[in-house]
């Protein structure tokens, strides 16, 4: 089966989890003998071969590339937005990888800078369209539903204006796929993907890990991974942990600033305490093997964050916050704790109980759903099932 699939960004392109899942099912497809096809946006057009994979990087033609969309001024931004609605500018080149590729399958996922135009010319060439939700890009032109430092209940005016193409394309979708439930039902109560016989949530699918070695610490190590931003509350932790009277915890931050002034201002403001590390950007194995608890921060509703999967391949306990769809698997005292950003000390209160079940040593992880293999077979069992 050959499956032609679209997603923002691809390998080496890489800002977020979504890239890293969409390779991993890419070449997971490929291993079992399926023809998996990538279509992403770079700064130029090239064809390229990643572990197997044929890669088609397309320049979208808008105002700038949208993978550098941080460092570009805001007033650009509803341009960029207004163009990305219906990029009429691409139509010709994806029309061109769909004719010489012939999928059976068009399976979408992050369409930022890609353009819903995708469905419109896949229903075009009788295509069956599977799409995976993975943020709001549907529902707000910042893919966040995140404002003023407050989650969205519902759409603002100009997220509707930006949405009503978006909204109207969904219907072309014939199965749509969240990576929670929570991302799935929240773009069904606003009415998206009405025409959609599949509706259903599949898991990112977790690496595959053997022979874990943790190292060993005199301190319980405490870890944020990803992004550091408002949203991801990298800030709201770091008072939160300034505030503790422990010197046998540390907490280490792994990865970028969303700016780099932003990630400086954070640097001076806490740099008095000594056991706050940045570490910058490191490899996935040299994070979980060197922290004890992580620390998922979002304050904004996280579809669902990959760190989560990741930590719990590496056996590594949770302290998660009640936002999106992390609480569908972290269980209170099986592999971590759930707390409240909106409730003054309830924080400290659940990391003490995180605390208390690495000290006895005793949780358990079910990655049977996160399966490798479950997560490929489910996928196939949806082209299949469309087709």
């Amino acid at each position: 089966m050959k499956i032609l699939i679209f997603n923002t960004f691809y390998y080496p392109n890489q800002l977020g989890g979504a890239e890293k899942s969409v390779q991993l099912i890419a070449e997971g497809l490929k291993s079992i003998g399926e023809e998996p096809v990538i279509v992403c946006t770079s700064d130029r057009d090239h064809i390229d071969n990643i572990n197997g994979v044929q890669v088609y990087y397309i320049n979208t033609n808008n105002i700038y590339w949208s993978y550098h969309s941080k460092e570009k001024s805001k007033y650009l931004k509803p341009f960029w937005h207004l163009i990305d609605s219906n990029n009429i500018f691409i139509k010709s080149k994806i029309e061109e990888i769909i004719k010489t590729t012939n999928p059976d399958v068009v399976h979408t996922n992050n369409l930022a800078g890609l353009s819903d135009i995708v469905w419109v010319i896949a229903k075009k060439y009788n295509k069956k369209i599977v799409h995976t939700i993975r943020d709001y890009y549907q529902l707000c032109p910042k893919s966040s539903m995140f404002n003023q430092e407050k989650n969205c209940d519902t759409q603002c005016s100009s997220c509707k204006i930006f949405s009503i193409p978006k909204k109207k394309n969904s219907e072309l979708v014939d199965s749509v796929i969240g990576v929670s439930d929570f991302i799935l039902q929240k773009h069904l109560k606003f009415g998206y993907f009405k025409n959609a016989n599949i509706k259903t949530h599949i898991y990112n699918p977790a690496p595959k890990l053997d022979n874990i070695k943790k190292s060993k610490s005199k301190n319980i190590r405490l870890g944020l991974v990803g992004i550091i931003s408002k949203t991801k509350g990298s800030e709201f932790i770091l008072k939160q942990f300034s505030k503790l009277h422990s010197n046998n915890l540390e907490l280490h931050i792994f990865g970028k600033g969303e700016t780099k002034e932003y990630e400086h201002y954070l640097k001076q403001k806490f740099i008095s305490n000594k056991n706050i590390y940045f570490n910058g950007f490191k490899k996935v194995d040299e994070i979980y093997t060197n922290i004890d608890i992580l620390i998922i921060s979002s304050l904004w509703h996280e579809p669902f964050p990959r760190t989560l999967i990741e930590t719990m391949s590496y056996k590594t306990l949770v302290l998660a916050t009640n936002r999106g769809g992390t609480s569908e698997m972290v269980i209170d005292g099986e592999n971590g704790y759930i707390f409240d950003p909106d409730i003054d000390g309830d924080f400290e209160k659940k990391l003490d109980l995180v605390i208390q079940m690495y000290r006895k040593n005793h949780f358990e992880f079910d990655l049977n759903q996160f399966h490798f293999n479950e997560i490929i077979n489910r996928y196939l069992d949806v082209y299949n099932e469309v087709l």
